[in-house]
């Protein structure tokens, strides 16, 4: 797995439309209990959204490699 970094929500947004990948968060909701969502498209602006959940894991994955997303605003 390899890391990617990103400074913004727009700027991970910009680049999972650009390679063209899914992107999957895994939080816990309001009830503790763990979710996971997976956005593509148009669902990939509500990423922010998902992303200010405590406990939060996001990754895609392109060419069989997973990437963990890191977020750089938090």
């Amino acid at each position: 797995m390899k890391r990617v970094t990103f400074l913004t929500p727009e700027e991970l947004v910009a680049h999972c439309e650009n390679e063209e990948v899914s992107l999957v968060i895994e939080y816990r909701d309001d009830d503790n209990k763990q979710r996971q969502v997976t956005l593509a498209g148009e669902r990939l602006k509500e990423a922010a959204e998902y992303l200010r959940r405590p406990k939060f894991e996001a990754y895609y994955r392109k060419d069989g490699i997973f990437f963990e997303v890191v977020v750089g605003w938090k």
